[in-house]
């Protein structure tokens, strides 16, 4: 399985990640955060189906120009998945003729533009030769992290959350379980607000670590910019180990 963390921050070689989106063998993404910025414009080509985490901008900033850059006249036409919660969101206030134009309503109309297909809690999703569960997390809003399982590999995505449990029972018994992708986004010292805007911290992060049961690599990603030097600080001081830091634009083969 190869994994690539999609870069979303202007200058080549920044490895700040602004917005998320994570590219599964080319053909499958995880959030949409920068999916429609990725260049040259054949990489998003590849790609025919979006599963959304939640409804937060950072990650379905990009949806609509990805929807834009890659549509051709035709039968064919990318599909796009996420909660009954996070579907609403983009039918009601993306796709709405004001922010952008309807191609929800003018796929009805006219050959396709994309497709949407309701995700329900740890239900999974065949495609492109790979098995996509999402399992509810603990965010300010209905959020779920995804289990992706190829034949060989499985890596599971947990990003946004505050401490949780139902997808750790599930990260464990994955047969293949090769890498977990785990936010950290606020310095410890900004407890008061992870715990508010229902994220990690490197304390919150070491403690979930806890939970995992198998000897695989982490990474942790969903870094607040602001605190990026004192996060990384703070991940590095923990010595968790098989733990560090994904790196935007880096390629991870599983």
């Amino acid at each position: 399985m190869k994994v690539t963390l999609v870069e979303s921050s202007v200058g080549r070689g920044s490895h700040q990640q602004i917005l998320a989106s994570y590219l599964i063998n080319d053909t499958v993404c995880l959030d949409a955060g920068a999916l429609g910025f990725i260049t040259p414009l054949d990489v998003q080509k590849k790609v025919e189906h979006v599963f959304l985490s939640h409804s937060h901008l950072d990650h379905i900033a990009s949806l609509p120009i990805f929807i834009d850059n890659v549509y051709t006249p035709g039968p064919q036409c990318p599909v796009v998945y996420g909660s009954p919660a996070t579907l609403g969101v983009v039918r009601d206030h993306l796709f709405n003729d004001v922010v952008w134009p309807d191609m929800i309503r003018l796929s009805g109309e006219e050959t396709p533009f994309l497709r949407l297909q309701e995700l329900q809690p740890e239900v999974p999703v065949e495609c492109c030769g790979l098995k996509v569960t999402g399992v509810e997390l603990d965010h300010v809003l209905p959020t779920l992290g995804f289990i992706v399982e190829a034949p060989d590999a499985a890596v599971a995505f947990i990003s946004d959350t505050s401490p949780t449990d139902r997808i750790w029972e599930l990260v464990n018994a994955t047969p293949q379980l090769k890498a977990v992708f785990l936010e950290c986004s606020f310095p410890d010292s900004m407890t008061w607000l992870a715990d508010k805007a229902k994220h990690l911290t490197p304390a919150m992060f070491k403690a979930e670590l806890q939970k995992l049961k198998r000897d695989v690599g982490v990474f942790s990603i969903h870094i607040k910019t602001a605190f990026d030097a004192k996060i990384r600080s703070e991940i590095a001081a923990l010595n968790l180990p098989n733990v560090s830091i994904g790196e935007p634009g880096a390629v991870y083969n599983f």
